[in-house]
C-alpha cells in the first residue's frame, strides 16, 4: 500500500512542475510577445503572473486563430480589463477583421489572399473565336435531316456525324444510327466513343409533339446524359433552323413562333463554360425571322450549294479553350 501511495506521490510531484515548467514558458512568451509595451510589465515580471494574466486575456485564442489562419499577429498589446473600462472602443476595434489584418501585415493579407483564391477558383468562360477546317476532327454531329445535309453538302470531311432522317429527340435512346456497321441509339454510341465537340440540333420534326415546355424537359435530360456520358467534351446546342414565311403561313405546326419558342428554351442550357448556344437563323441562311425562299428546294431544307453557309458560321463560333484533347479509351 505504502509503494502505490508513493508511485501517486511522485505522479503528482510531475505533475506539478511539468505544469510550472509550461506555464512558466507560456507566460515568458505571452509576456515578450503581448505585455512588453505596458509599463506594469517588464522582463522581470513573474512568467506565472503573466501565464494568469494570459489565460484570463484568452491569448490562447489568439494564437490559434493566428495559427489556424496562417499569419502571426506580432507585437499586440492586450488592454486589461480596467483599461478597457477607462478606454472608449477605438475605430480600429470597429474595423473588419480583414482591414485590421491588412493595416498590421500587408504581406500576410496577400498570403491570406491567395489561399482563398485558390480554394475558390471561378470556372472558365469562353467567347465565341473563328476556327480552321481541322477544328471539327474531333466532333460529332447529332440531327436530323438536316443534319444529314452538312454530312453529304457543307464540306466537313473530319466529323463523325451521328444523323438521320426524321430523327428526334425521342429517339435518344433507340438503335437508329448505323456505327461501325451496327444499328445502335446515340447514347450507347456517345457512351463507347468520347468527342472533344457535340453538336446537337433536334427539333424540326418534334414541332407536332407536345408543347415546347414538354419538348425542353425531354432535352434537358438528353444533354445531362450528354455532359455525362462525354466530361470532357464541349456542347454545342444549335438553335433549330426556321422555315420559310410561306411554309410557316400555312402549317399548323412547323411555325416560326414554334420553333422560336423551342429554340429560346433550349438556349438557356448554355452556361459559356462548356455548354453553348449558336443560333444558325443568325446566319444570311435566314432574313426578317424565316428561311430565305430562294435557298430552299422545299421551304423546310435548304439546297446543297448553300451548305458551306452553315459550316462557315460554325467555324466563326468556335471555342478555343487551349485544353488538348485525350479520349478517355485513350488513358485506359
Amino acid at each position: 500500500m505504502k509503494e502505490i501511495n508513493g508511485k501517486k506521490s511522485y505522479t503528482l510531484l510531475i505533475l506539478i512542475v511539468a505544469s510550472t515548467l509550461l506555464f512558466s514558458i507560456l507566460g515568458s512568451y505571452w509576456n515578450q510577445r503581448y505585455y512588453h509595451n505596458e509599463n506594469t510589465y517588464t522582463p522581470s515580471t513573474p512568467p506565472l503572473a503573466s501565464a494568469m494574466r494570459g489565460i484570463h486575456d484568452k491569448l490562447y485564442l489568439t494564437d490559434f486563430t493566428s495559427l489556424a489562419a496562417g499569419y502571426a499577429v506580432d507585437n499586440l498589446s492586450v488592454l486589461s480589463a480596467a483599461t478597457q473600462a477607462k478606454e472608449p472602443a477605438s475605430e480600429t476595434a470597429q474595423q473588419p477583421l480583414s482591414e485590421i489584418i491588412s493595416s498590421i501585415s500587408p504581406e500576410a493579407t496577400k498570403a491570406t489572399s491567395g489561399k482563398a483564391a485558390k480554394m475558390v477558383k471561378e470556372p472558365e468562360v469562353y467567347e465565341f473565336t473563328t476556327a480552321t477546317e481541322d477544328y471539327f476532327a474531333d466532333a460529332c454531329f447529332i440531327g436530323d435531316s438536316r443534319t444529314v445535309g452538312i454530312s453529304q453538302y457543307a464540306g466537313i470531311e473530319n466529323a463523325t456525324f451521328l444523323c438521320k432522317t426524321s430523327l428526334s429527340i425521342y429517339d435518344y435512346n433507340k438503335p437508329k444510327i448505323t456505327y461501325n456497321d451496327e444499328k445502335m441509339s446515340v447514347h450507347d454510341i456517345l457512351a463507347e466513343t468520347q468527342f472533344a465537340k457535340i453538336y446537337l440540333m433536334v427539333g424540326i420534326n418534334e414541332c407536332g409533339t407536345g408543347t415546347p415546355e414538354s419538348f425542353f424537359e425531354r432535352y434537358k435530360e438528353v444533354v445531362t446524359d450528354i455532359r455525362k456520358l462525354q466530361p470532357e467534351a464541349l456542347i454545342f446546342i444549335q438553335g433549330n433552323l426556321l422555315v420559310t414565311q410561306e411554309k410557316s403561313d400555312e402549317s399548323d405546326v412547323v411555325t416560326n413562333e414554334n420553333i422560336a419558342a423551342r429554340n429560346q428554351l433550349i438556349a438557356t442550357l448554355a452556361n459559356q463554360k462548356d455548354i453553348f448556344y449558336i443560333d444558325i437563323n443568325e446566319s444570311s441562311l435566314c432574313k426578317d425571322g424565316a428561311l430565305v425562299s430562294d435557298y430552299t428546294w422545299d421551304q423546310v431544307h435548304i439546297k446543297a450549294q448553300y451548305y458551306p453557309i452553315w459550316k462557315e458560321f460554325l467555324l466563326r463560333h468556335a471555342i478555343q479553350t487551349g485544353k488538348k484533347f485525350i479520349p478517355k479509351e485513350a488513358k485506359e
